[in-house]
């Protein structure tokens, strides 16, 4: 078991420019909670530990992983944290949280700490590349505390005061409480601020009796076979007819009857002290393995700051891969291997510039329990939405209101979908014909000089125009709208263009994006002069930019939008163009990718940069996000 032990300074508060509370609670046997949190406002302070306090008894469960109950706890409090910066400025708060199981321990930290882990004569910070801006919890990072290990955490960064040689004596020391020498330390220095320290420890008070558990336990064993042997009817029998016919009485014969004894004594006692060193081998292989993981944890950690850096990213994964596969082939610490494996899955993840999010319930915003309902396609206006699949639509949808679903007439099957300003839906049908949705009725849309409207698979609405994709993917038309019905079709794309183009998708801001079947982008304008050009797509030279799923990529693009997003085999990629006038746009640069964990996406919706509505089957979740110094980070 550890030792954990909290010192608070006893400092007068003069002027009340920062609190520290620093807390351990017991959950269990063998498992403890340690949570500080340091601030200007008490008030806050006080807010924060009672609900990470309320989290802590309610979330975790002994029965269950504690690594997975403590990602809960954090997404917890970080949507929680997230609600009280709207009213509170927290940018100056730090918080710090760890869950102790046996001698593992995990722990995560907002803000800024500087956490010193004592080991083997060295002294690490174990936190070194946690420290993060952003209002939520870094990822959690689990060590083994071995025997003789020391971690001290406060909100003091502890080397700024007291001296490495220092902390070296400090830990060695048993009969005295560390904290107390700590504290005397910091007692000659000119701290004026509160602080609380921590210290966790594994320390064996027992050391001197360990000493002699090897002598008792050979003592035991040899006792114990004496007994056996003594004890053995056979043995007794034999001894007993020896004596009768062998004179013990005479000096050669004792002294070779004792000299055989003693190479008995002997043989017995090499045998016990062989299978106890063997047994104490055998003890001390998973320590060995254990310390593999720590030493590849570490790596990984540092990896983490060399992203960018691809020649030493490539070596230290490759060496902490190498550490792991050899504790995954003895077949110990299999969970641990597991966890570690699954972070450099997202280290290589996230070195090609991808982000996973978790499709997680407190990002679940509507769930559908239709039966037969799939969401093909998400449109928002004024805060309401329309759901719309192939046999029927939902909308407007407004939150808390009972869900309203309408079939389509004549068991038409929609293949695409797009929405004005004014909340007209425009859906294309199976059948080439076109529906529109307007306050909850349908009516067919009517093009004029024209039996029937052409052959196509694709539409989009722009200032009030119907832009139509033709079923050979080679051409765009346009339909303008009138009193009764729309006009009759104008052919956009040249037609010595169409005839080597194969479109996938296209999307409008102004001008025109076109998505190609092997991703290539053009963009053309049909104002004042028809033109075309290719848009160079930067940055993906060491990505696998392709499309491995059957779903065709879609583009989005749009007059408020800074970024271009494609949602391409079960990712979505985000492009920044080369200039903000749309119309001078001649590249696009990849920045990142944003993949679910799990699941599959039915599609998305962007109403501004930043914020993506995702669907699956069953649910719309939203995602928020920032790009910052080109990286994106999902909130």
């Amino acid at each position: 078991m550890l030792n954990i032990n909290i010192k608070k300074s006893n400092l007068p508060i003069i002027e009340e420019k920062n609190f520290v509370t620093s807390k351990k609670i017991a959950i269990d046997i063998n498992l403890e909670w340690v949570l500080q949190i340091s601030y200007s406002d008490r008030n806050i302070v006080d807010i924060i530990e009672k609900l990470i306090i309320d989290l802590l008894i309610t979330k975790i469960d002994k029965f269950w992983d504690v690594y997975d109950s403590f990602s809960l706890v954090l997404e917890k409090l970080n949507k929680e944290l997230r609600t009280l910066s709207k009213d509170y400025n927290l940018e100056t708060i730090n918080i710090f949280l760890w869950i102790i199981q046996w001698e593992i321990f995990h722990f995560s930290i907002l803000g800024s700490y500087s956490i010193y882990l004592i080991k083997n004569h060295k002294i690490i910070d174990i936190a070194e590349w946690m420290q993060g801006k952003n209002l939520e919890f870094s990822y959690i990072s689990s060590w083994n505390v071995n025997l003789n290990d020391t971690i001290f955490l406060s909100n003091l960064n502890l080397l700024d005061y007291v001296t490495r040689d220092d902390i070296f004596e400090i830990t060695k020391t048993d009969k005295i409480d560390k904290l107390e020498i700590v504290e005397q330390i910091l007692s000659q220095e000119a701290v004026i601020e509160q602080y609380n320290i921590i210290s966790i420890s594994n320390h064996n008070e027992a050391t001197d009796e360990s000493k002699s558990i090897a002598f008792d336990l050979i003592k035991s064993k040899f006792l114990s076979l004496k007994d056996k042997i003594i004890e053995n009817e056979k043995v007794e029998t034999v001894l007993s007819k020896f004596k009768k016919k062998v004179d013990i009485n005479n000096k050669y014969v004792y002294v070779s009857l004792l000299s055989t004894w003693v190479l008995c004594a002997v043989f017995f006692l090499y045998v016990i002290i062989n299978s106890i060193m063997y047994h104490e081998m055998q003890k001390s292989i998973p320590e060995q393995y254990k310390n593999k993981l720590i030493e590849a944890k570490m790596i990984l950690e540092r990896t983490n700051k060399d992203l960018w850096n691809k020649a030493v990213f490539d070596s230290n994964i490759k060496k902490a891969e190498n550490m792991i596969f050899e504790v995954r082939w003895k077949g110990v610490f299999l969970n641990d291997v597991s966890k570690l494996l699954d972070y450099i899955s997202i280290l290589k993840k996230q070195s090609n510039w991808i982000e996973t999010f978790v499709l997680s319930q407190d990002k679940a915003e509507i769930e559908f329990k239709q039966k037969d309902f799939n969401i093909n396609w998400i449109f928002e206006v004024n805060k309401k939405y329309y759901f719309i699949g192939k046999n029927s639509i939902i909308g407007p949808y407004i939150k808390w209101e009972p869900v309203k679903s309408y079939n389509y007439p004549d068991w038409e099957e929609v293949v695409d979908a797009d929405v004005t300003p004014e909340w007209n839906v425009y859906l294309l049908t199976k059948t080439f014909r076109i529906l529109e949705f307007y306050k909850q009725e349908f009516k067919y849309v009517n093009v004029e000089w024209q039996k029937t409207w052409e052959n196509t698979i694709g539409i989009k609405t722009f200032n009030g125009n119907l832009y139509l994709l033709s079923d050979k993917l080679n051409q765009i038309f346009r339909h303008k709208p009138g009193v009764n019905w729309f006009s009759t079709k104008s052919a956009l794309i040249d037609e010595k263009d169409s005839k080597n183009i194969t479109i996938s998708d296209f999307a409008i801001d102004g001008g025109f994006y076109i998505l190609k079947k092997d991703l290539a982008v053009d963009k053309f304008f049909t104002t004042p002069d028809y033109i075309k050009r290719s848009i160079l797509v930067n940055n993906i030279k060491n990505i696998d930019y392709s499309n491995k799923s059957w779903k065709s990529p879609m583009l989005y693009v749009g007059q408020n939008l800074n970024y271009v997003y494609f949602l391409l085999d079960n990712k979505i990629w985000i492009f920044e163009a080369d200039n903000r006038n749309y119309k001078d746009v001649k590249s696009l640069k990849y920045i990142w990718q944003l993949e679910p964990s799990e699941g599959n996406i039915q599609t998305i919706y962007i109403p501004k940069d930043g914020t993506i509505y995702v669907a699956t089957q069953s649910w719309v979740y939203i995602i928020h996000f920032e790009v910052s110094d080109n990286k994106v980070i999902v909130r």
